[in-house]
């Protein structure tokens, strides 16, 4: 599949309402971390591909997914 064709499956933004199921912390963002995260199930144009290469720093994505799953501010 090339990526126009990709693209044209995504969803617009204007179709996001709420996170519609949870993911593991540890699957996702490959840290060590018991967490369970809110997420969309479905992709927008505002997701980038997955990198494999990319290594998440476990800090600071734990301080993310806390703000996102508690609903609190993250400085």
């Amino acid at each position: 599949m090339n990526k126009i064709a990709a693209l044209a499956d995504i969803r617009p933004t204007s179709a996001i309402d709420l996170p519609d199921t949870q993911v593991v912390a540890r699957e996702a963002f490959g840290i060590e971390t018991d967490m369970v995260v809110p997420a969309f199930s479905v992709r927008t144009e505002h997701v980038p591909d997955v990198d494999p290469a990319y290594k998440f720093d476990r800090e600071t994505t734990l301080a993310i997914l806390a703000g996102f799953a508690f609903n609190r501010r993250v400085m």
